[in-house]
């Protein structure tokens, strides 16, 4: 934008517009006329309207050309108000309208005639208000000076100057309040300015001199001199300054310019005053002044109200001026002054053409340097002095300004401050000793300003200012803790708030840590504020006000910090930035102001930031984009952050080291060489003694008596041991006067009474001094002799006594006493001046004995001093590795305050509280701190409300428990703690260890007020129809009592039992929809994440919950059953959820399971029984899933098998269901044979009622009641009962010794033993021989009866139990050589169980045997299980429901489930039987050691035949006809028996086929029972077997020998008896039978040896035996047997074995016959005779009959003829 002719017409008309206002003036408005050219002011208007329209363009003329009318007018006293006013005001639209070129050559000077004619500014005063409108016109035109790009130009005297002026205005009081805050403002805009260009400026040596310049004028003379020019004059008088000598002179402008004929302002100014408030007309009214004021003093001030008022206004005096160059963009070049450039660009965007040159305006410029460093220096020490509450002079509102304008120096350059040395000089000393008096102010506004101006200072500064900023929180902390009532609550509010700020700031308190509380002389500031802010939130008892809140804030502002670290500690993406820059660090200092400057030099700091090749940025955002890394300065020890230098051990030292030290220092000010003796024991100090360490530890720790360290030092031994001399060497000398170094040298210890110690302290000291100081003095002697004439002259000069005994010395008297002492000559007099004015003047005192002044001064004096040192090194935190120690510090105080306040809180402002808890929690969490966390959840815990007060495993009282509820609902302070509390189990359910208790407990309370969600009230079952179950036990209803009294007891009592109201309703609605919203279920499913050792708490503390009942049910002991199950329930679903590692964890589980399983059987608790069962089954059919864990937890079900009979049988539903359940899912996990035995115990024992065997696990622990069995065990003769290992004892085995059952006890009605015949048993060994013919036909009829004692089962569970045996003997893959005797064994007690309809079913037969009536017996006893139920399902099920009546319907039903079960039992018997071979022969092949195929009799074969002819002896028709078909025609007959050895064989007829038969004789109490025909038809279709079987296998029979004899001895004796008791039919029968055989025998030659003559003896035996019974048998059949022995062979060997292969027998080679022939048989049907070595011809079978009987026809025609 530009103005038409570049602003030309803009100077004329404010030219007309004053010159208007000139005439108009009184001055001219006299009777007398004035001739314009006669006066100078309009003459130089009238002279500049000529030069203006002379040209069109202003830029064809210097600036000052127009300028210098106006500026005239400005400084001439004659004009009035108004009219400065409007020059004023045409300057500051030049200014504001760009007039001026920035670029010009000769700016500086133009600049420099505006400031000079604005600062020095006359009028004559008219009233008050028109004085001050003038006044804010020069505010106006100096604020736009310095703002315009022009002002950069200005000098730095000018700009004091400036300062001066707005200074002089801000601070008069008798201006208006309005013009006082403008000028402040003013201020305020120009040290924003000055601080913003601070970066511009270079600290170059030359800048030191205009240090310290700054001066204010003596106040007293200053008020003199204004009373007495009101006296004299009728103007009003005030301090001027002395003229400035200016370094301009007049300039000269070419002769084509128009040129100002106001000369340069070197003339001298006039001493008018400043800022006089209205006077009558004639009073003029100027812009200087003087003040003087010394920063320190404390002279008095003199009394009036003029004076005093000019006494606080300061005038700032230029004395001399210094060059100084501005840089910009760090080049070290002045771009302003450069007078190469051409043009210029303002922040505006304005730019500015250079038009002409001018020499000698730029040869002026040239003199002129533009302000820089020099005057930021110094109007920042005097901003300083404006802040010193020492000073009389300042008063409150000129500490205020100082304050205000110091604010925003650091709001805007606070980090930059620091990189100058001058002015941080400033900081350390003088601007932090003052912030820190003037927080004893008590203006709340100067307090408030202070605090803010502190944390801006210390924000940025407190690398440097370590020991200042200890001073600083000491202040504050005494602030917030005092009780003094000058010390109001807005105040303590403000401090506390302060240190908020602070303490958010990021790695704050973290370096309060590591610099302070980690340092050995400083004091602990981190602890002690800690402690501090939470006393003081814990001291709301009454009212909670907004200190507290801020204090907990802070508290939690260090959680708040340590929280952000851990959460970007999870994010590798921000790892890099938290590590290298701190954790939420501040970005880079940027404001709108700095953006548009063309170059600002940034220190990089090593960082890799966005510059280029000259360390500049162009674009200001381009560095804030480019880096994260803040604009700071690094800590004096080498600019690096101590993260990695400093570990935490290091620090764990430092701390141990910081309190023996203390307890050292303690010990020094009593005893000091106690002190030294416990330093040196505990270590910190060498045990050896080291004279330079001590020397040291007296010198550096501040906490040690002065007096003490003087004896310590003065003591003989100690100087012996040179403790002295290193102490005095340890000192610093060199440059210091003698008395100075005295002075330092005595600050540090106190000097002992004693002249000799004196002596020697003196003597020391006086010779490091004269050696430091390259020896001054003729000798050590002379300074000696000096420095104690120096101590008396001390003691004369100030000691009260010495004064009244003598007058005090003069310097004569001084310098004669110490006459010809230098080695025969004189000290240098001036040197003996100077010591003796120091010490007159000053007294040497011991500082840190004094008070007031006196000790502050020197206290501050060892606080810099110290800053100078090590001590003073600040460690900045850049990272999170002190979190944890930070984190212990502030813990227990943050949960404290955040308890109080959550209790304290109203309902709207706990949530700033719960925040707390969270983030605590979270870093807890982080760090694995246990301990913490559980503290803090136990905290929100006792907030819920819901944390029990009584035993947890006594019931509660039931009446509060609906109000209680109530309460939960209505108490919205308690909600919002559950809530934090499972969002916290839920967040991080890895770090709670003891805590899980009162989660538990709050579980508890839950399910007793009847809160929680149907979830986990409800639990898998698979008993039930729905597979669920609710966990509510129905309590018994007690028998109402009629009456008056029971009436009324009833209702009181049931008062607590009442229904809630609507009312109640919804607030327990509320109650119930918070803990729903807690999703307490995902706290079970979340638990399979959660580390095992959070895990192995969790399941402590269930585990601990659940007790085992101590009593029984009937004694009324209480006992909370219901909670007991609800707890195991929650015990089953956590394992469950993390069944992938409970291996570790399931033997407490099991352990406890088995006391609650014990527990609940004796003690009668049949809901909690109930339940266990089906928890363990459910553990059970969860964890076998896992292969690993499966034996583990299958040895475990053993707990089952301890529980008394009778028990079992009421839970044998449960075992039965939950038993198939886990075979379904994990029989593939089951492999070793003693995990498979347990199975099929459990199927034995629930299923077919068999007694449990006697288990001793000596894992499991003992019940309440130290029984191992409980009351569930067996008695000691029911133990001796116990069968073998394996379970079972076969025929085959019975060689073996045994243990005997002894006969049932007559109590005990519900044992059947199954075998009575134990005598036999124990006498019967393993025929490995033909058994003897002594041994009777009875000794054979028991071993079909297995050898198991049976009680009461339930219909169901025997189903259940069969669905379970049949799945896992149907499976191939399930069976193994490992578990199939066990299988067998639990297969032949299954059919012993469902033999004859079941057990209950032979009772009813057995009774009606014995004839007693049915009346009688449908009667039992209780411990008696009978069939009976009003359904069908409690019918299976055995419930005790015995004595009821049972339809017919449902009596045939279940007899037809036991048929169908005992023929499914046949059916798998058989398969089981031909697999067995296969089975066996599969592991072989595997590598696994089996027995071999023929060793598989006794464990396979034969027990199985043993079951399947168990059943042949069943009553039902069905049933034994199908077990002998399957006898007669397959089982018999299988391929894989052919391989059996004749004494198997011959153990195949006394095991199996002997007992059937014995069952078929008339002595046998079954056959007595059967219908007649079946038992005829039995009878033959046994004895059929036994035949095919003999002669189907007689070539292998024949080869046991003698045992042979025996065999058929047997099977005659059987023969025989069947021939006797049964019809015609049956001994028909039997003599075909026998017959068969024996022609059979003939013909294979068993009655023959080897030369085919007979064989006598077994010959003799059999007709011997059959003559007993069938005497013509011989007769009939060998009458002549040497004639018919061969034909006859021939045929009947041909008839049995053609019978044989048409009964299924594949083929078959007899031996040799009499004759040399082999008949040979074959599957295709036909037979050959043929030699031993042809092959067989094939031809067709006759049949076998009719051709024998021909034949035998024709041997009896022979008979008869011979």
């Amino acid at each position: 934008m530009s103005l038409p002719g570049n602003g030309i017409y803009v100077v004329r008309g404010e030219m007309a517009t004053l010159m208007t206002a000139m005439r108009r003036g009184t001055r001219w408005n006299a009777t007398a006329y004035v001739d314009d050219e006669k006066d100078s002011l309009l003459k130089l208007f009238i002279d500049l309207k000529q030069d203006l329209n002379r040209i069109e363009d202003l830029r064809l003329i210097e600036p000052k050309v127009f300028l210098s009318p106006f500026l005239e007018v400005i400084r001439t006293a004659d004009t009035t108000g108004p009219l400065t006013s409007l020059a004023l005001a045409s300057v500051n639209k030049f200014l504001s309208y760009g007039l001026i070129d920035p670029t010009s050559p000769n700016i500086a000077d133009i600049v420099e005639r505006i400031a000079d004619a604005v600062t020095h500014a006359r009028f004559m005063g008219t009233d008050q208000s028109s004085d001050g409108v003038t006044f804010m016109r020069v505010i106006e035109v100096l604020h736009t000076l310095i703002r315009s790009p022009e002002g950069a130009a200005v000098s730095n005297e000018s700009m004091c100057e400036v300062m001066l002026s707005c200074f002089k205005i801000c601070f008069e009081p008798r201006l208006s309040e309005l013009l006082r805050r403008s000028a402040e403002q003013s201020l305020k805009d120009m040290v924003l300015l000055f601080f913003m260009r601070l970066p511009q400026f270079a600290e170059e040596p030359s800048d030191t001199v205009l240090q310290k310049r700054f001066t204010i004028g003596d106040a007293a003379s200053g008020a003199a001199q204004e009373k007495h020019k009101r006296k004299t004059a009728a103007v009003a008088a005030a301090p001027a300054p002395p003229s400035v000598q200016r370094k301009s002179s007049t300039v000269e402008d070419p002769p084509q310019t128009p040129q100002c004929s106001l000369a340069a302002p070197n003339h001298l100014k006039a001493p008018i005053l400043a800022t006089t408030p209205a006077s009558p007309a004639g009073n003029i009214l100027d812009m200087q002044g003087k003040i003087t004021q010394t920063p320190t003093t404390t002279a008095p001030v003199s009394s009036g109200v003029e004076e005093n008022a000019a006494a606080n206004v300061p005038a700032i005096q230029v004395e001399s001026a210094a060059e100084s160059e501005i840089v910009e963009g760090g080049d070290g070049k002045n771009s302003l002054t450069d007078a190469n450039s051409s043009e210029y660009i303002n922040s505006v965007g304005v730019r500015f053409t250079q038009q002409s040159s001018d020499k000698d305006g730029a040869l002026i410029s040239a003199t002129l340097s533009p302000y820089g460093l020099p005057f930021i220096q110094e109007l920042f020490r005097f901003l300083i002095i404006l802040c010193n509450p020492l000073d009389k002079q300042n008063s409150d509102s000129m500490m205020h300004t100082g304050l205000s304008l110091l604010t925003v120096a650091f709001e805007v350059a606070a980090d930059n401050i620091g990189k100058y040395e001058g002015l941080l000089e400033l900081v350390k000393d003088d601007l932090c000793r003052n912030l820190i008096s003037l927080l004893t102010s008590e203006r709340l506004s100067i307090f408030a300003a202070d605090l803010q101006l502190c944390f801006l200072l210390f924000e940025s500064l407190r690398g440097h200012l370590k020991l200042q900023l200890e001073g600083y929180l000491k202040k504050l902390s005494e602030i917030i803790a005092s009780d003094n009532p000058k010390t109001p609550y807005e105040m303590r509010e403000l401090a506390l708030d302060n240190l908020l700020q602070l303490w958010r700031i990021p790695g704050f308190v973290t370096e309060l840590y590591i610099n302070y509380d980690c340092d050995l002389y400083c004091t602990d500031i981190f602890e002690s504020l800690t402690n501090l802010l939470s006393k003081y939130t814990l001291s709301a008892t009454n009212a909670v006000y907004s200190t507290h809140i801020i204090s907990m804030d802070t508290l939690i502002s260090v959680i708040d910090s340590i929280e952000r670290n851990c959460a970007a500690a999870k994010n590798s993406h921000s790892r890099e930035a938290v590590t290298e820059a701190g954790p939420a660090a501040g970005g880079s200092r940027h404001s709108r102001h700095n953006s548009g400057l063309e170059g600002i030099v940034i220190d990089a700091g090593g960082g890799s930031l966005a510059v280029d090749e000259q360390g500049r940025v162009e674009n200001i955002s381009n560095f804030i984009n480019s880096s994260s890394q803040r604009l700071r300065l690094q800590s004096q020890s080498g600019g690096n952050g101590i993260g990695g230098g400093i570990t935490s051990e290091k620090l764990a030292n430092v701390k141990q080291k910081k309190r023996l030290l203390s307890q050292g220092t303690e010990r020094f000010n009593q005893r000091p060489d106690k002190g030294i003796q416990y330093l040196q024991e505990h270590g910190v100090l060498n045990a050896q003694l080291d004279p330079m360490q001590v020397a040291l530890f007296l010198r550096e720790n501040p906490g040690l008596d002065k007096k003490m360290i003087g004896e310590y030092i003065s003591k003989k031994k100690n100087v012996d041991s040179k403790i002295l001399i290193n102490f005095v060497d340890s000192f610093d000398f060199t440059g210091l006067r003698v008395d100075q170094a005295l002075r330092l040298y005595l600050e540090t210890f106190r000097l002992p009474g004693e002249a000799p110690l004196i002596f020697l302290v003196l003597e020391h000291f006086s010779d490091h001094w004269h050696t430091q100081n390259l020896e001054p003095f003729a000798n050590t002697d002379a300074a000696f002799r000096l420095a104690y004439a120096i101590i008396m002259l001390n003691m004369d000069q100030h000691n009260s006594n010495a004064k009244r005994l003598n007058v005090p010395m003069t310097l004569e008297d001084f310098t004669k006493n110490l006459r010809g002492l230098n080695g025969g000559k004189d000290f240098d007099q001036e040197m003996l001046a100077q010591v003796f004015n120091a010490i007159k003047n000053e007294e040497i005192v011991m500082p840190a004995e004094q008070t007031g002044l006196v000790r502050e001064n020197y206290l501050w004096k060892v606080l810099l001093r110290r800053g100078d040192t090590h001590d003073g090194h600040f460690h900045y935190v850049h990272d999170a590795s002190y979190d944890v120690e930070i984190f212990n510090i502030v813990w227990g105080a943050s949960l404290s305050a955040l308890s109080f306040m959550f209790d304290k809180s109203t309902e709207s402002g706990y949530q700033r509280t719960l925040t707390g808890f969270s983030k605590s929690a979270a870093i807890s969490a982080h760090y694995n701190l246990h301990a913490d966390f559980d503290a803090l959840v136990l905290t929100l815990c006792k907030f819920t409300t819901l944390l029990s007060s009584v035993e947890q495993h006594e019931p509660a009282p039931a009446p509060n428990e609906m109000q209680q509820a109530v309460n939960f609902g209505l108490n919205a302070k308690a909600q919002a703690a559950i809530r934090t509390v499972f969002l916290l189990v839920h967040d991080y359910g890895d770090c709670l260890r003891e805590s899980w208790k009162h989660i538990l407990d709050i579980f508890l309370q839950l399910f007793r007020l009847k809160l929680l969600p149907k979830s986990l009230i409800e639990v898998e079952d698979f008993c039930e129809a729905n597979g669920k179950a609710m966990l509510i036990l129905e309590k018994p209803r007690e028998k109402q009592e009629s009456g008056l009294f029971s009436s009324l007891y009833s209702f009181i009592s049931s008062e607590g039992q009442r229904e809630p109201t609507y009312e109640e309703q919804d607030f327990i609605k509320h109650g119930r929809k918070c803990i729903k919203e807690c999703q307490l279920d995902q706290m079970l499913q979340e638990s399979k994440f959660v580390q095992l050792e959070s895990l192995q708490e969790l399941l402590k503390c269930v585990l601990g919950l659940l007790k085992a009942p101590q009593g029984h049910k009937s004694i009324g002991l209480p006992y909370a059953e219901d909670q007991t199950v609800f707890w195991m329930e929650f015990l089953v679903k956590i394992v469950i959820h993390n069944r992938d590692r409970m291996i570790p964890l399931w033997p407490a589980v099991r352990d406890q399971m088995y006391l609650l399983l014990m527990g609940s059987a004796s003690c009668g608790y049949d809901y909690l029984l109930n339940r266990c069962i089906v928890a363990v089954l459910k553990l059970a059919i969860y964890l076998m899933r896992n292969e690993e864990l499966c034996p583990i937890v299958l040895q475990s079900l053993k707990m089952l098998l301890m529980l008394k009979p009778a028990l079992l049988l009421r839970i044998s539903k449960q075992i039965s269901i939950g038993i198939y359940e886990l075979l379904k899912t994990s029989a593939q996990n089951i492999h070793s044979e003693q995990d498979w035995q347990i199975i099929f115990n459990l199927l034995e024992c629930v299923g077919a009622g068999a007694v449990p065997p006697n288990y001793e696990d000596t894992q499991l622990p003992l019940p309440p009641n130290g029984g191992a069995k409980s009351d569930g065990a067996l008695s000691g003769e029911e133990d001796a009962s116990a069968p073998p290992e394996r379970g079972y004892t076969s025929d085959s085995e019975l060689s073996k010794p045994t243990a005997v059952p002894t006969a049932p006890s007559p109590s005990a009605e519900n044992w059947i033993l199954v075998n009575n015949k134990d005598s036999e048993l124990t006498t019967a060994s393993r025929p490995q021989s033909p058994p003897s013919s002594t041994t009777g036909a009875s000794s054979f009829s028991s071993s079909l009866v297995y050898n198991c004692q049976l009680l009461d089962h339930a219909p169901f569970a025997l189903f259940k139990c069969w669905d379970s045996l049949s799945f896992i003997v149907r499976s191939v893959a399930h069976i193994t050589p490992y578990n199939f005797e066990a299988c067998v064994r639990c297969i032949r007690i299954f059919v012993e169980a469902c033999r004859d309809g079941g057990i209950r079913q032979r009772r009813k037969l057995e009774a009606a045997g014995k004839q007693r009536s049915a009346k009688k017996r449908s009667d039992r006893k209780p411990g008696v299980a009978s069939s009976g139920s009003s359904s069908n399902l409690s019918l299976l099920t055995g419930d005790a429901a015995d004595n009821l009546p049972v339809n017919s319907a449902e009596q045939e039903d279940l007899a037809q489930r036991y048929e169908q079960l005992s023929i499914q039992l046949l059916d798998l018997m058989y398969t089981l039987y031909t697999r067995t071979a296969q089975i066996f022969r599969w592991w072989a092949e595997e590598g696994c050691t089996v027995p071999q195929s023929a060793a598989l009799w006794t464990p396979g074969w034969c027990p199985l035949l043993q079951g399947i002819a168990r059943l042949a002896m069943d009553r039902r028709r069905e049933v034994r006809t199908h077990a002998i078909s399957c006898l007669q025609q397959r089982a018999l007959l299988v391929h894989d028996l052919q391989t059996l050895s004749g004494a198997e064989w011959c153990s195949c007829f006394v095991q199996v086929l002997f007992p059937l038969l014995n069952e078929l004789l008339p002595e046998s109490s079954a056959s007595g029972q059967l219908d007649a025909a079946l038992l005829e038809e039995s009878r033959i279709r046994t004895a059929t077997i036994m035949s095919k079987v003999f002669l189907q296998h007689l070539t292998t029979l024949i080869e046991l020998g003698a045992a042979f004899n025996e065999l058929w001895l047997d099977i005659l004796d059987y023969i025989e008896r069947f021939m006797k008791v049964g019809s015609d039919t049956l001994s028909e029968q039997m003599q075909e039978i026998l017959k068969n055989m024996l022609l059979v025998m003939h013909s294979v030659r068993v009655f023959h040896n080897q030369d085919g003559s007979l064989h006598q003896a077994l010959w003799e035996l059999t007709w011997r035996r059959i003559g007993e019974f069938l005497p013509n048998l011989k007769e009939e059949l060998f009458r002549d047997e040497d004639l018919l022995s061969s034909a006859i062979s021939l045929d009947f060997t041909k008839i049995l074995h053609e019978s044989q292969f048409l009964a299924g027998q594949q083929s078959l080679t007899l031996p040799l016959c009499s004759n040399g022939l082999r008949v040979v048989f074959a599957a295709t049907g036909k037979y050959d005779t043929l030699k031993e070595s042809t092959k067989p011809k094939q031809r067709k079978l006759p049949k076998p009959w009719s051709s024998f009987k021909s034949k035998l026809k024709m041997l009896k025609g022979l008979g008869k003829k011979n």
